[in-house]
């Protein structure tokens, strides 16, 4: 039976095999405090530049790997110029500015102005939501995150194109994550009414293979924190647990653009980091 709609899509965003190597570059306020910190002499609008012009490299030096590359509609443009013909675009929804209740609790929303039908017209192949999840929430703030994915997904649905959800628990009182926390918050999240086609998960030791067991759609592995080496040794248990790739940015590229700003040791840097990605390409089973 041949493929429509939102399943041909999302086939675009993996490989043969139906693998998913997919490079983040839509990260915001860490590339805006590296900038700010090595350049102490620009303004506001001098940072967002360099984070643009950052992006672009990063996406030139390493784009060509992946199967996509996922970018921000506001300072990921300048990167559209190095995006590989054959590699899909997906398009971050959320604004890196969230809403926050006097508890803590976190409210995501769209950046401002932007919507999944502006994404579509612009060129996105699939759609990707943060979405910062506590179970423990007051109801209030976890009918607000819950809406939210569920008007993503009906607006995905529509434009017939494929929904990724990042899902982020996060400390209020410097708690560590526990796992009881995060498959909670999974279970919340995996009715398939939601419209989601790919999870965008976190690294836990041991217990992803019930990402596998609960959720309705695939998933794939984001890097966070980690480093390199670290990231590698993550996505080996991630495959094995059941992840069909990953969707990760800072473990390739942010050793990298520690060395702005001395451009010409960026961008050789960067260069080199191929060299991971290739080895995360391997795991794949992708070459290496």
């Amino acid at each position: 039976m041949a493929l429509t709609g939102k399943a041909l899509v999302l086939r675009r965003l993996a490989d043969d095999q139906g693998r998913f190597a997919l490079l983040a570059a839509d990260q915001r306020p860490p590339l805006y405090q590296l900038v700010a910190g090595a350049r102490p002499d620009l303004g506001e609008r001098g940072v967002w530049r360099e984070v643009a012009r950052l992006k672009a490299l990063v996406v030139q030096a390493l784009a060509p790997l992946a199967t996509g590359v996922l970018l921000d509609p506001l300072w990921g443009r300048e990167a559209l110029a190095h995006l590989p013909r054959r590699a899909a675009l997906l398009l971050a929804l959320e604004d890196h500015r969230f809403g926050e209740d006097p508890q803590g609790f976190r409210k995501s929303r769209l950046i401002p102005g932007w919507s999944v039908a502006r994404a579509v017209r612009e060129g996105a192949d699939a759609l990707k939501l943060l979405l910062w999840y506590r179970p423990d929430a007051p109801e209030e703030v976890r009918a607000h995150q819950e809406a939210l994915v569920r008007r993503v997904g009906a607006a995905c649905r529509r434009a017939g194109r494929p929904f990724v959800l990042e899902i982020l628990p996060y400390p209020v009182r410097g708690e560590e994550i526990s796992w009881e926390f995060l498959e909670e918050a999974l279970r919340r999240l995996a009715d398939p009414g939601l419209g989601v086609d790919l999870y965008k998960l976190p690294y836990f030791p041991g217990r992803m293979g019930r990402y596998t067991e609960l959720l309705p759609a695939p998933w794939v592995l984001l890097s966070g924190r980690l480093g390199m080496e670290g990231f590698l040794e993550a996505l080996a248990e991630a495959l094995e647990a059941g992840a069909k790739g990953f969707l990760a940015g800072r473990a390739f590229w942010m050793e990298a653009l520690s060395a702005y700003p001395d451009g010409e040791a960026v961008w050789e840097r960067l260069l080199a980091s191929r060299e991971g990605f290739k080895r995360a390409l391997g795991l794949l089973g992708g070459g290496g």
